[in-house]
């Protein structure tokens, strides 16, 4: 989370015993000795921490508590398409900057993602496993299967450059305004009236 600057020093074990390898004093009962291994010469050496300095803190991230239902029976990825590419290097879909911005007038989701990407410095669609809620079993025995233990989220991650941010943050405080622009309102609940278990009934719901 926080960034920390530490002096790092050469520490001996002995037994249970650790010492500082340069002055030969013990260290303290509950103080950190961590091992590193050096494949080149396949010998290990141990060091601990200390004169820790707190030289950057986080920032407090900034979130928006909004939800869009997007109509998904008259979304067009077409023109979506034309800016994705598969990437050599992972499992992702690359997103380029569009050669110039042109408005839209129907589409939402395309509206929202052709602007952050302008902002970004890149962006990728990935799917993150995620571990299944319950997971079933055969006789009471685990099947190990892949897909029995985890699920798929599409995720699409914008990376935005430091002086890009109050753009982007500006961008975001004025969805309001552009979802009214496509009749897109914010969702204050997420159901879907075909069931009525809360659960099944939202995942229903964002499966759409």
């Amino acid at each position: 989370m926080n960034s920390y600057q530490y002096d790092q020093r050469e520490a001996l074990l002995i037994g249970k015993s650790k010492l500082d390898a340069e002055t030969k004093q013990y260290l303290a009962k509950n103080q950190t000795v961590f091992r590193n291994y050096d494949y080149k010469t396949e010998q290990t050496s141990y060091f601990y921490r200390t004169s820790e300095k707190l030289i950057g803190k986080v920032q407090k991230p900034y979130q928006i508590k909004k939800n869009y239902r997007l109509a998904t029976r008259t979304l067009n990825p077409l023109k979506l398409l034309k800016l994705a590419s598969k990437s050599k290097q992972s499992q992702a879909i690359l997103f380029k900057k569009p050669p110039k911005l042109k408005p839209t007038s129907h589409d939402f989701q395309e509206f929202l993602i052709t602007n952050l990407l302008t902002f970004c410095k890149s962006a990728e669609f990935i799917n993150l496993p995620l571990e299944q809620d319950q997971v079933p079993k055969l006789q009471s025995t685990c099947d190990q299967t892949v897909y029995h233990h985890f699920k798929a989220k599409p995720i699409l991650h914008f990376k935005f450059a430091v002086e890009t941010v109050p753009l982007v943050l500006g961008f975001l405080n004025n969805l309001d305004d552009y979802a009214q622009e496509y009749d897109t309102e914010e969702s204050s609940n997420f159901l879907d009236s075909r069931f009525t278990d809360p659960i099944e009934s939202r995942n229903a719901y964002l499966n759409q």
